[in-house]
């Protein structure tokens, strides 16, 4: 071979490495581009669940959404951690250098698999405890208050409550009701209950599976492979699927406590607040008692977000228990302790807080916002 056309092999070598070296630059941009699109998308969808299940702080104590530093929620400060490492693969980002970029985005990645598995067994478990909860009374000293299976029994098609007592042609007012008016919205219920309560299983069981495929991609590997990037974004996306399948769980059983007790939100139509008054023994009328909200009382009825709004918030429909309103909250992608600050409280409005009287909002030492697994 000639000198010249050594030096033109060499030339079209180092062209070629040169063009490889290029491709493999481009490629690592890509990947990080992507990853840094993917990222800022699950710690979006993850914020409202965070915020709204903060966990304990060190001392095992509950958090308020704004705590000190050292005194945050353990999901809550993982968060933060993961947002701190995503701000770190921006700036490397930005300044080019793409490969430290990808490095802090898969470092990233790695810790929102850990926060969604653990997040997700979370709402499997809250879930499960709501539906339950659902399908049993809620006050036990309520004679009126029926488990799900009693009223599947007592008020279906064929039952004595139906054919002997409520379905039987009457003369008013010779022949007298021979039932309690507010047993009669059972009848009515049952089946939007009872198919609550199988949507409300079917969607709780589709949730434990996706969460178990997502803990078996490991188990599927061959002995030589590795976690990959991909893997891991499959595995991350079962979890939200369980999550959002738990929401769909929690928002069947919020749908049964909505059937069952349409009078409790009786306080909401009377200016003192006070939940709906009842017989006792003498056939006397007790009058009601009045009802907090978050810790305080007023007259709620002229809270415009009781007043226009077409959907009743969280934390005024205490038809669901208040240990679950947060629950409620968040399967409307709202943050509980943010609306309770805004919507009872009025933070930014001081003038409508003067005008209704409103209380400041008392630290929470009981309820919803204290008590956030």
């Amino acid at each position: 071979m000639s000198g010249r056309a050594m030096k033109h092999s060499i030339l079209i070598l180092i062209l070629t490495l040169a063009a490889q070296t290029a491709l493999f630059a481009e490629s690592v941009a890509n990947k990080a581009y992507n990853k840094r699109i993917e990222l800022l998308t699950y710690l979006r969808e993850l914020e409202p669940m965070i915020k709204n299940f903060r966990g304990e702080d060190p001392e095992g104590k509950p958090t308020p959404i704004k705590a000190p530093e050292g005194k945050e929620g353990f999901r809550l400060k993982k968060y933060d951690e993961l947002k701190r490492i995503y701000q770190e693969g921006l700036q490397y980002y930005f300044e080019g250098n793409y490969v430290s970029a990808y490095q802090r985005f898969l470092e990233c990645q790695l810790g929102v698999e850990k926060v969604t598995e653990e997040l997700s067994q979370l709402y499997v478990l809250r879930a499960e405890e709501m539906m339950k909860m659902a399908m049993e009374r809620k006050n036990s000293n309520n004679e009126l208050d029926k488990a799900l299976l009693d009223i599947s029994i007592e008020y279906g098609k064929g039952s004595y409550f139906r054919h002997d007592v409520m379905d039987v042609p009457r003369e008013a007012p010779f022949s007298r009701r021979m039932y309690d008016p507010k047993e009669v919205h059972y009848v009515y219920n049952k089946y939007a209950i009872e198919k609550n309560m199988e949507l409300g299983f079917r969607h709780l069981g589709l949730a434990k599976e996706a969460r178990v495929t997502a803990l078996k991609v490991e188990k599927n590997l061959e002995k030589h492979q590795k976690l990959q990037p991909s893997h891991r974004k499959y595995r991350i996306e079962n979890y939200f699927g369980a999550i959002n399948l738990c929401r769909d769980s929690k928002a069947n059983a919020i749908n049964i406590f909505k059937l069952k007790y349409p009078y409790d939100n009786y306080y909401l139509n009377n200016s003192a607040a006070k939940s709906e008054g009842k017989k006792d023994e003498t056939g006397k009328l007790v009058d009601g008692e009045p009802v907090k909200i978050d810790g305080s009382t007023y007259d709620f009825s002229k809270n415009p977000y009781v007043e226009y709004d077409h959907r009743l918030q969280a934390m005024f429909d205490i038809r669901v228990p208040e240990d679950y309103r947060v629950d409620h909250a968040d399967v409307r992608g709202r943050i509980y302790d943010i609306d309770s600050e805004n919507i009872v409280y009025f933070k930014y409005d001081p003038e409508r807080k003067k005008q209704l009287n409103v209380p400041n909002k008392p630290t929470p030492t009981t309820g919803s916002g204290a008590t956030t697994p």
